[in-house]
């Protein structure tokens, strides 16, 4: 009997095991959701039909409308994210990180990847060195916003090797103590889309 339940639970743990999504780290991520540089404009492929392009659980395996025009089309899904090694908790519990892929019906343009909740482990004032480490990778800083704890951001025109370049914005916003990170990252075409006020 006790083999039978101690093979029971072997199995359970497997089974959930294999249902979570896997944590990658957000320098891949990004990297995989980069175009390649080909010598001409892309738009990214949605992946639709195909589970395992990235390492990302989607809400459902199509291309949706929105009525804002600066998204258009997107797709949606959430992913377990480590910066440089490490993985983040609240309360318990693994911080989800929600991803949404935007741009017209060929292929995508932009992407938003967002920490959900809050979390005491996530800090303030990330820029790209303190979230890519040694990570191959050149980057300009167009325009920052760190006056304040509380929110800001930091953007980027930045170059991945063997990927187009990019247009990245790593913001932040903390709330007693707690702090979420949002990383919105754009085409040379959908760069229009990035809102670039400072938070009042």
């Amino acid at each position: 009997m006790k083999k039978l339940l101690l093979n029971i639970a072997i199995v359970c743990c497997a089974f959930t095991a294999t249902a979570q999504s896997p944590k990658t780290e957000l320098y891949d991520l990004i990297k995989k959701l980069l175009t390649d540089s080909t010598g001409y404009e892309n738009v990214g492929d949605w992946a639709v039909g195909q589970p395992k392009k990235f390492p990302v659980k989607w809400k459902a395996d199509r291309i949706e409308m929105s009525d804002d025009t600066s998204i258009n089309f997107f797709r949606m899904g959430t992913t377990e994210i480590m910066i440089k090694g490490k993985s983040f908790m609240q309360a318990g519990q693994p911080v989800k990180w929600s991803i949404m892929l935007k741009g017209p019906r060929m292929g995508y343009g932009s992407f938003s990847i967002v920490s959900s909740p809050l979390s005491s482990e996530l800090q303030p004032k990330y820029n790209l060195d303190s979230v890519f480490g040694k990570k191959p990778f050149t980057a300009t800083l167009i325009k920052s916003c760190d006056a304040k704890n509380i929110s800001g951001y930091y953007y980027y025109q930045l170059k991945l090797p063997k990927k187009d370049i990019a247009f990245l914005k790593l913001s932040w916003v903390t709330v007693n103590g707690n702090t979420a990170i949002r990383i919105d990252c754009f085409d040379n075409y959908s760069k229009y889309a990035a809102k670039l006020d400072c938070p009042k």
